[in-house]
């Protein structure tokens, strides 16, 4: 599990992290138990997870013994939670329920369902059956969902890299009767993203796909590597890690991939990236060589990436030292050259900052030709107008055509947050959302054009 958590973090998994009070899983002494020696300790456990799905963290708080109640107060329980729905939207119920001996605590482990994955509950409970230990982690092992294909829409899953170290699964969302129609390869922001780019109470990914193909626009998208491959991955492989093979060999793969799909035309291959996705499009188009005949940046940016991680980490906080803390790291930018390898800025290893620095967006541009779409919220806290602006800076004297649209009233996730509580914080992810009709409509407007 620190495999999966260090993954996370180095690379900027919407900013979630999973954590634990008290004593971990598995680092002491376990033993299963049964059902009926299980039943006081499960009964307790289905009482703290029913106030948790109801949001109560005073009532949980109040389950605490006096040595967790120290060290996780109601605001940590609040926000860890939230950071769980975050990475696998809000609970549907719990699956099951298993009971343990922990160093001779009675524990109970509750694997949790979803709305596009599982995480796992871990209670312990001390000799005056008061809760001791609390943890929140990822299910042991990943539970499916499906979000199904709206009407005139026909979807076909294939896999990306078939044979390859990191196979990847797809989908393929397609028009009904599809003849030589175009295809946008969809590309993820920073982070461990599956295939719809679930986060919260959104799958961008998944709304744009059906809304394109609905439009005559066929779309593949596809599991992010670290999503399916994130836990073999050792500490020496994500330090070593750039976006080349973070993202980028990944993307070329799908754009090959969709040129390949029956019903399509193979010389009408778009790449539409979010976020770092939208950053990197253009470095991909290069690589592509020609098979990418024009890009839409989602919310992305051309600045330096380490300034876009700066503003994000000092809108995710009103703690004035956490503030002077990100202020402090921020000053590594200026030394990223001197830093060894095995440093990192922001969580983010050196090798990984290195690459993204040494192509910049206008270089990348000045070797293309191509169409080049931008689109932005004017509510996006995480990609601010500041990286709406740097687009036009980029762009300014590009070869080919360019089109720039501010969205009123959208967010990072291309929904209207205007009504969104805690809005300009990450809990506005939380409401179930879907991606706005009119940035759909413009994209297959754009493309068919």
């Amino acid at each position: 599990m620190k495999r999966v958590k260090r993954l996370l973090c180095a690379l900027m998994a919407s900013l979630i992290t999973l954590t634990a009070s008290g004593c971990a899983l598995f680092e002491t002494e376990i033993i299963p138990i049964g059902e009926e020696e299980a039943a006081p300790y499960r009964a307790m456990a289905e009482d703290f997870i029913q106030k948790l799905f109801e949001e109560d963290y005073t009532a949980c708080s109040s389950l605490f013994s006096e040595e967790l109640a120290s060290i996780k107060t109601r605001s940590q329980l609040q926000e860890e939670w939230q950071q769980v729905r975050l990475a696998y939207g809000d609970p549907v119920g719990v699956m099951v329920y298993e009971g343990y001996r922990m160093n001779g605590e009675g524990a109970i482990v509750a694997q949790v369902a979803h709305m596009h994955g599982g995480s796992r509950i871990q209670l312990v409970y001390d000799k005056n059956n008061v809760l001791a230990s609390l943890w929140f982690d990822a299910a042991e092992e990943a539970v499916p969902y499906s979000i199904e294909a709206p009407a005139g829409v026909t979807e076909t899953e294939l896999t990306l890299g078939e044979g390859t170290e990191y196979p990847l699964r797809a989908v393929v969302s397609l028009p009904e009767n599809a003849q030589n129609v175009p295809c946008v390869v969809l590309v993820h922001d920073a982070g461990a993203y599956d295939l719809n780019s679930a986060l919260g109470g959104s799958e961008l990914f998944a709304d744009i796909a059906h809304g394109l193909a609905q439009q005559g626009v066929a779309v593949l998208r596809y599991d992010k590597r670290t999503f399916a491959h994130g836990a073999s991955f050792d500490e020496e492989t994500v330090q070593a890690m750039t976006v080349q093979e973070e993202t980028i060999d990944d993307a070329l793969l799908a754009v090959k991939a969709a040129a390949a799909v029956d019903g399509v035309d193979a010389e009408r291959i778009y790449l539409a990236g979010h976020g770092l996705g939208g950053m990197l499009a253009p470095r991909i188009a290069v690589q592509s060589g020609g098979a990418v005949k024009g890009i839409v940046s989602l919310a992305g940016t051309a600045r330096g990436y380490l300034e876009v991680v700066y503003d994000q980490n000092l809108a995710m906080t009103n703690n004035a030292d956490r503030k002077n803390a990100i202020k402090k790291e921020y000053k590594k930018v200026n030394k990223l050259e001197e830093m060894k390898d095995s440093d990192a800025v922001f969580g983010l290893p050196v090798p990984y900052l290195k690459d993204l620095y040494a192509h910049p967006v206008e270089e990348q541009l000045a070797q293309l030709n191509l169409p080049v779409l931008v689109l932005h919220g004017k509510n996006d806290f995480q990609y601010s107008l500041d990286d709406y602006k740097s687009w036009q800076l980029a762009l300014e004297g590009y070869a080919g055509e360019a089109e720039l649209v501010l969205f009123d009233d959208l967010n990072h996730l291309f929904a209207d947050n205007t009504s969104l509580k805690r809005r300009g914080t990450a809990a506005e992810y939380l409401a179930q959302v879907h991606a706005d009709a009119q940035v759909i409509e413009k994209i297959a407007q754009w493309i068919l054009q």
